[in-house]
């Protein structure tokens, strides 16, 4: 795992852990970060100031999406090779029970409110919602083909599904359970971010962004970035995007609002960035 400081673009520190680690979760508080590594069918949890591996949790199958709760008490892990979620206590390592959802279950995100887990199902083609009070799956909504990377929007009303194989991007509206639209993208749409009043989506296919109108639900733009574009998150202050790109082992720094690319930040190998992966603190973001 690198650590690249953004205001300088260097890296600086590098951590080992097993078994190719993809999906990454930073608490909200910036203090720990979690990360799913599927052929180690292990969680790492890490002190993310001083960089270091607290514990090693294994888990079930291969762990690939990953979520924290707000207040920072619960991880959620997503069995990629199975159809179910299993919750895992930030604090002690302890995890169970397993939440049931559809097969193959990729991209987690949980609602600003801590009441409701969003699951991608990416074989089923749908996206579960679980009420975390009974750990129950109160609805399965249908969406595009294989929905892979999800977003919640900051008011916790709509969720954003990137459907990797009919590149769109699958809209839901929480408070009815219902499909809104599927908005046309880029080839192999992997992660959505939100920022500006307006989506982004990296497809990876197409080595770009494709950017959206969060009112009218249209595409408003796109840019090249890297080859194999894959994780993506806004800063905080909704100003700049920073995309991992696989193949190209790099970094790209993207204007929010004018879609250009400001800056192109070396990574370390095959970056893949599958959650939140941006820590604020004192010195900057990392």
């Amino acid at each position: 795992m690198s650590v690249v400081d953004l205001s300088t673009g260097r890296t600086v520190a590098s951590i080992t852990i097993a078994g190719h680690p993809a999906g990454i979760a930073m608490s909200r508080d910036g203090a720990r970060a979690y990360v799913t590594s599927p052929d180690g069918h292990m969680l790492s949890m890490l002190d993310a100031a001083s960089r270091t591996v607290l514990r090693q949790v294994t888990l079930p199958g291969g762990p690939l999406g990953v979520a924290v709760s707000p207040d920072g008490a619960k991880v959620f892990v997503a069995d990629w090779y199975g159809d179910q979620v299993t919750m895992v206590d930030a604090a002690t390592g302890a995890s169970g029970p397993a939440i049931a959802v559809g097969h193959s279950p990729s991209g987690l995100a949980v609602t600003p409110d801590n009441t409701l887990l969003v699951v991608a199902n990416r074989l089923d083609n749908t996206v579960s919602l679980i009420v975390l009070a009974t750990q129950q799956q109160v609805a399965v909504i249908p969406v595009g083909e294989h929905p892979f990377g999800v977003t919640i929007d900051p008011s916790g009303t709509r969720a954003y599904a990137a459907d990797v194989e009919s590149d769109d991007v699958a809209v839901i509206d929480l408070a009815s359970r219902r499909l809104l639209t599927r908005i046309p993208v880029g080839k192999r749409p992997y992660v959505v971010a939100l920022a500006g009043g307006r989506g982004f989506v990296t497809n990876e296919q197409g080595g770009s962004l494709t950017a959206f109108d969060l009112a009218t639900l249209l595409p408003t733009g796109s840019v090249e970035v890297g080859s194999m574009p894959e994780g993506i998150e806004a800063s905080r202050d909704g100003q700049t995007l920073y995309v991992a790109n696989w193949m190209d082992d790099t970094i790209s720094v993207v204007d929010a609002r004018t879609l250009k690319v400001a800056a192109t930040l070396p990574a370390g190998d095959s970056p893949r960035a599958f959650g939140t992966f941006l820590r604020s603190t004192g010195q900057g973001s990392h």
